[in-house]
This record gives structure tokens, C-alpha cells and sequence, in this order.
């Protein structure tokens, strides 16, 4: 799909999608969902410290799933991997255990309750 913006539209979007840390692309449509009410806003502060623990966890998987995908996308344009990219999935490996290992105490702490 194709759509037609001027240069200051442009601006705007990527502006929005780059303060989200996500694609032009997520932020156009989550702003559509929201529009339409199909995307589920609620405040933080109504949250209990639990669900904020699993958004904050979720937030940062979205994140290091970009980073992979970025990676792997190099990695295929180029059919090789810099040393740089194989310590970037390292590291994304990393903290995708430690964030594994956060959610599995939230969780079992949640259950005691």
C-alpha cells in the first residue's frame, strides 16, 4: 500500500515513529486502530504494578525483536554478517534471557498472591 503525504506530513509521521522507537508503517496504523477504537488505551496509573512489569517487558521484546529483524535483513542483503551484527544478536540474546528470567518472577510472585 502507498500513500501520498507532503514533505511536512512526512516529517511528522517519522517524527512520531521515530519517539515510539517503531516503523512509520506501526505507528500509522496503531493511529488508525486508535481512531477506530479497536486499540485499547488505558493509564498507567489504573495498572497494577504487575501488568506495568509485563508492558515495560513486552515494550523492551518489541524492541530487541526490531533490532534482530534489522540485523537479519543486513545479513540477507549483503549474505554476510559483520562482527558487528553477530555481537548486536548476542547481546539481543542476552537480554532476551534476562527479560525471560524478569517475566518468570513477576509471574511466580503474581501467583503466590
Amino acid at each position: 500500500m502507498l500513500i501520498r503525504v507532503d514533505d511536512d506530513e512526512k516529517r511528522m509521521l517519522q517524527d512520531a515513529a521515530r519517539r515510539r522507537g517503531q516503523t512509520v508503517s506501526l505507528t500509522v496504523i496503531e493511529a488508525v486502530k486508535l481512531l477506530e477504537g479497536s486499540l485499547y488505551v488505558e493509564e498507567e496509573e489504573h495498572d497494577s504494578p504487575t501488568v506495568q512489569a509485563l508492558r515495560d517487558i513486552e515494550y523492551q521484546l518489541r524492541r530487541i525483536g526490531r533490532n534482530v529483524n534489522q540485523i537479519a535483513h543486513n545479513a540477507n542483503r549483503e549474505m554476510n554478517a559483520t562482527i558487528e551484527d553477530e555481537a548486536s544478536a548476542s547481546y539481543a540474546m542476552r537480554q532476551c534471557r534476562e527479560l525471560i528470567d524478569h517475566l518468570d518472577a513477576i509471574l511466580e510472585r503474581s501467583g503466590n498472591d
